[in-house]
């Protein structure tokens, strides 16, 4: 793609993005960000080096969006201005605490897709060894693959630059083969198989159950944040086993044990985000190419967790057939394209590949700073070297802190009581777990 005026389609993710903006065009809740921590001697050169030659070679980076006649077409910015700022907080009482602030000050910026950029990166510096490399985003152009495969990249050519080796040839990163791939799935009878599919398991569902009251989504979420320790996946893995499952299919029966005993529901939807990589060309572009699809289930508290979890499994076989169909094209199938009614209640995030990367000389770790707009409870489980990553992020507006810790909590005791007890039926697991209103009333 190298000229700036020609106008190319949207995909179903991206278009779902856009669509969302426009409901509050100056909202800043799809913006979404990183940060880097770098502990050793950094060379300051070779690391901006890096992230130009990364964050200008990204098409989706440098994307503008408007409406052409009754389409919606983007075209790429072949300037490609990469602009990196400095802070510096080294002499503050608490370095991170002063960074913290200034990221979420910047992540209040307002969007503009038409005509302003979709990225902000950052270089701050916490102390002589110590520093931060921020990349903020707008959702519609990075999901969280895409943001791994561009950390992977900058650390590749930092390395490379202070070694004093050749780094790998540079990246085709446009953004036309997988609007391409997009276009012929749309062409395919098994685009017409997914939409009859979606619309026959979705038409009669109501509002879906959730743990706090219905509310549009804020300007921007709070989380209740925990680093298990490396064992507990060991633990999920074995009781995992133990059914003849895998650890993602547990931990999704495990979600809907405690959506069932602290909502006190039966007909649950969940909110899954998949990567609708693999096997397209979106797998080595760092975009926007992750889809969420609801699961539903209807539970009977007389069964057993155990037949719970082949529930699930049986479920997410027959889904994943179907989960490449768009989010936004079920809700306008659905009637529900012009406001915030969604399908799902919480939304899971598994992220199960390998979030490792290596800058040559310095000890790196990933912080997520935003995971952008939240419309009830996003739950992020991702297992890393150091532990589980084990987060909820709620809507404000519908979440205070402390119940959205108690939710947090309650979840926890979940996983423990199931593996204590695998067959434990849902009715007595929702008796073992409080609920918001028992906690109210004691």
């Amino acid at each position: 793609m190298e000229s700036s005026t020609v106008g190319l389609p949207l995909t179903g993710p991206q278009y779902g993005m856009w669509a969302g903006q426009q409901l509050d065009p100056d909202s800043p809740s799809f913006w979404t960000a990183e940060a880097i921590e770098l502990s050793g001697p950094l060379d300051l050169a070779a690391l901006e080096a890096a992230l130009r030659d990364t964050l200008s070679a990204c098409d989706a980076l440098h994307m503008r969006y408007r409406l052409q006649g009754e389409e919606v077409v983007q075209t790429l910015d072949a300037a490609r201005p990469v602009v990196i700022a400095h802070q510096d907080y080294s002499n503050c009482e608490d370095p991170w605490r002063s960074a913290r602030a200034w990221m979420d000050e910047d992540l209040q910026r307002s969007a503009d897709l038409a005509q302003r950029p979709l990225f902000a990166t950052a270089l701050i510096r916490l102390g002589e060894h110590r520093h931060l490399w921020y990349l903020r985003a707008h959702h519609i152009a990075l999901d969280g693959f895409a943001y791994l495969l561009l950390i992977h990249r900058v650390a590749e050519l930092y390395s490379a630059g202070v070694g004093g080796r050749a780094a790998g040839p540079a990246r085709d990163w446009s953004l036309a083969a997988t609007i391409a791939d997009e276009a012929a799935y749309r062409a395919s009878p098994r685009f017409l198989a997914d939409r009859d599919y979606w619309t026959q398991r979705f038409g009669d569902v109501g509002e879906p159950a959730t743990l706090g009251p219905k509310c549009a989504p804020d300007d921007s979420s709070h989380s209740q944040r925990r680093m298990l320790a490396p064992a507990e996946y060991a633990r999920w893995q074995t009781a995992a086993r133990g059914l003849g499952t895998d650890w993602a299919t547990w931990l999704i029966a495990s979600i809907f044990a405690w959506l069932h005993a602290r909502s006190g529901a039966s007909d649950l939807s969940l909110g899954l985000l998949v990567m609708n990589r693999l096997g397209t060309p979106a797998l080595a572009v760092p975009c926007m190419a992750m889809n969420v699809v609801p699961l539903r289930l209807r539970i009977d508290p007389q069964q057993g967790f155990d037949g719970l979890v082949r529930t699930v499994a049986g479920e997410l076989r027959e889904l994943r057939s179907h989960q490449r169909y768009n989010y936004e094209w079920m809700r306008r199938d659905l009637g529900l394209a012009d406001g915030h009614a969604q399908l799902y209640g919480p939304v899971v995030n598994l992220m199960p590949f390998d979030r490792g990367f290596v800058f040559e000389g310095l000890h790196s770790r990933a912080h997520p700073i935003s995971v952008g707009s939240v419309e009830d409870l996003d739950i992020t489980i991702s297992p890393m070297a150091e532990g589980i990553r084990f987060d909820i992020e709620a809507n404000p507006q519908a979440y205070d802190a402390a119940t959205l810790q108690a939710h947090h909590a309650a979840l926890c005791e979940v996983l423990d009581a199931v593996i204590a007890e695998p067959a434990i039926s849902l009715g007595a697991l929702a008796r073992q777990i409080s609920s918001p209103r028992t906690a109210e009333a004691a």
